[in-house]
């Protein structure tokens, strides 16, 4: 993908579907934050879904004005490592605090530790169609998004069983 590439094909479906993974990832970074706290890691889950909300405009102004801009594709590239490392970094002030602690003895029950691992193999699936398939394509999209609401739904799953533990 480029600048000049308006992605063909895509529809209003594929770019609405593409909001389901992003609500889930901020429903369950809603409660993991209500359970261990901290400014830090809210505001990575903030820009994590201001992120992922960005590229959801994205694909709707591609369907709607076939027009690409660029600014609102690349950015995920930037908005999404920086949340990410925020929330890493909330995660572990979280730990010094112990305020971790209980949400950490919730996740290693089985069912949690289940939806981590489908988490896990989701992500997986996700980021290697990211490297290997055309972003441009709708079917390379469509698995894509499948994989990405499939580990975020696992991963708002484990962190509602892990808080309630």
């Amino acid at each position: 993908m480029n600048k000049d590439i308006v992605p063909e094909h895509f529809t209003l479906e594929l770019a609405l579907f593409d909001m389901v993974p992003v609500i889930l990832f901020g429903v369950a970074s809603l409660i993991l934050w209500n359970s261990v706290g901290g400014v830090v890691l809210f505001l990575g889950a903030v820009i994590c879904f201001v992120s992922g909300m960005l590229k959801v405009l994205w694909k709707i102004i591609v369907v709607l004005k076939k027009k690409n801009v660029w600014p609102l594709f690349l950015q995920m590239r930037i908005g999404m490592p920086i949340g990410f490392a925020f929330l890493i970094i909330g995660l572990i002030i979280a730990g010094v605090k112990g305020n971790l602690s209980a949400f950490a003895a919730g996740l290693l029950h089985p069912l949690p530790m289940i939806f981590l691992v489908l988490t896990v193999i989701a992500m997986t699936g996700m980021i290697y169609c990211g490297r290997k398939l055309n972003s441009a394509d709708v079917k390379a999209n469509w698995i894509e998004q499948i994989c990405n609401t499939v580990g975020q739904g696992s991963f708002m799953m484990m962190v509602i069983m892990a808080s309630s533990l």
